[in-house]
């Protein structure tokens, strides 16, 4: 699948997208690797089209606080080529994944001129704003079983994708408290685990743990 077939660019016609395979190049990586630490330079844009990323900092003490998992596809940390500013974060890939890397000071002369292109940008920037409004209610309003309900209800597409211990990592609590709540879960069958991973049995239960 090239470049210009993804839905966030399906709008160029075949020159456009002929013009964009020229400044994009796809790469692979391996779980754990890194695609950028907090200050560097944004010269690329990148888009995910397969895999896990995560984009996480360091508290006072240097536990790692992640603040959001992206799947594909999507783009990762666009807001810091449209303000052209160094990434605010670090993003490391949980999974084997696939980017493409696109020359941003390129696409911005040749594309960002045309109202579609903006347009699915600003839609994306969208979409991370409230994926920043769910961080700040997972760590600062919500109590841990809401927590816990609503993140498995919300990302069910990528759970036998993340163990306990890493979950427990997203949502800033221990294992050990992760633990005890699925245990809970389990008990009133709501959710299953096996070899660390989570299923849901029961979505309608899950739900109403965090809908009031």
């Amino acid at each position: 699948m090239t470049i210009g077939q993804f839905y966030f660019f399906d709008s160029l016609d075949e020159k456009e997208q002929k013009e964009l395979e020229k400044i994009s190049n796809k790469k692979k990586f391996k779980k754990d690797e890194i695609l950028f630490y907090r200050g560097d330079e944004a010269k690329y844009l990148y888009l995910l089209v397969s895999g896990i990323v995560k984009i996480y900092k360091h508290d006072y003490k240097d536990n790692e606080i992640i603040i959001h998992n992206l799947t594909a596809p999507t783009f990762i940390a666009e807001i810091s080529n449209y303000e052209e500013i160094p990434y605010p974060a670090n993003c490391s890939f949980e999974t084997d994944s696939e980017v493409y890397v696109i020359e941003y000071n390129e696409f911005k002369k040749r594309f960002l001129s045309k109202p579609e292109i903006s347009l699915m940008l600003i839609k994306s920037l969208t979409k991370k704003i409230k994926a920043l409004e769910k961080f700040i209610n997972y760590n600062i309003t919500a109590d841990t079983n809401i927590k816990i309900a609503q993140f498995l209800y919300e990302n069910e597409d990528i759970l036998d994708s993340l163990k306990q211990v890493k979950i427990a990592s997203i949502l800033n609590i221990t294992p050990e408290t992760l633990s005890r709540k699925v245990s809970k879960l389990k008990k009133d069958k709501i959710v299953e685990n096996e070899k660390g991973y989570i299923k849901i049995l029961d979505h309608n239960k899950l739900k109403e743990l965090f809908e009031f």
